[in-house]
């Protein structure tokens, strides 16, 4: 079998890796999904993710959030996940991925219990809980929609605050350059609870890095495979073999 060419102890970090990816091959195109809004399938050059990531550093930047501060994402399997995950990462924040059917006292639970500062959700589903989810949540700071909300839900909290209104704010925040170590937490990933409430296990940069790579291993991946992203991002394996593991090896998801 032949590993990815990109090895972990030469990346260092998650972020590590996006950056050496994208200069390796910047207009090799790294994602493909469908916009229900355009009924066509819209492609993305790594480029082009890079630009987008660098936006939204800008804004988290702007929160004042600091190394080590949680933000999670509640959203089904998009770009828009993998942008906002490396934007945080290359802050030395670290991401708490919730399922997007989760019930809201389950997702509050999780968002107070690991001290989520930020919450980023899709859209209308998500809208109808988070009076619920938020009221159970006093250290969340901000909640981010990707989708503007009916019935003036945009004023129902100084909380909340619509993706590209909120991206376009903080367009001129200056991106603080941090250094991060291999051993840094990057992200913390919640059991499913089936005993009791749900565990937080801690996931470094070093942890996902070498699953990824030791997984390229296991078959002859090459940087022209085409992955489908089908399982949950939120859920490790797919997190791991269908966004780090194409990642590494410079293949289209």
């Amino acid at each position: 079998m032949t590993a990815a060419p990109l090895r972990p102890d030469a990346l260092g970090t998650l972020c590590g890796l996006f950056r050496a990816r994208v200069a390796a091959t910047p207009e090799q195109v790294a994602y493909r999904q469908f916009d229900e809004a355009r009924d066509a399938w819209v492609s993305f050059t790594w480029a082009e993710v890079a630009a987008a990531v660098a936006r939204w550093q800008a804004a988290l930047a702007k929160e004042g959030l600091i190394p080590g501060d949680r933000v999670a994402v509640m959203l089904k399997n998009c770009v828009e996940w993998v942008i906002f995950d490396q934007a945080a990462l290359a802050l030395g924040l670290v991401t708490v991925p919730l399922y997007l059917d989760d019930r809201p006292d389950s997702a509050a639970y999780i968002l107070d219990h690991a001290d989520v500062k930020l919450l980023l959700v899709e859209g209308r589903f998500q809208h109808r809980n988070l009076a619920q989810i938020a009221g159970s949540a006093p250290g969340l700071q901000r909640i981010v929609s990707l989708v503007a909300p009916e019935n003036g839900l945009a004023d129902w909290s100084p909380r909340f605050a619509v993706a590209a209104d909120w991206l376009a704010a903080a367009a001129d925040t200056p991106i603080p350059e941090r250094y991060l170590a291999a051993d840094l937490l990057a992200s913390i990933v919640y059991t499913s609870g089936t005993t009791g409430r749900p565990k937080g296990v801690m996931l470094t940069h070093e942890n996902l890095l070498w699953n990824a790579f030791y997984a390229s291993q296991c078959a002859d991946f090459g940087p022209h495979a085409v992955f489908l992203s089908f399982l949950p991002l939120s859920h490790t394996l797919e997190r791991t073999g269908g966004y780090y593991l194409p990642m590494l090896l410079g293949a289209e998801v």
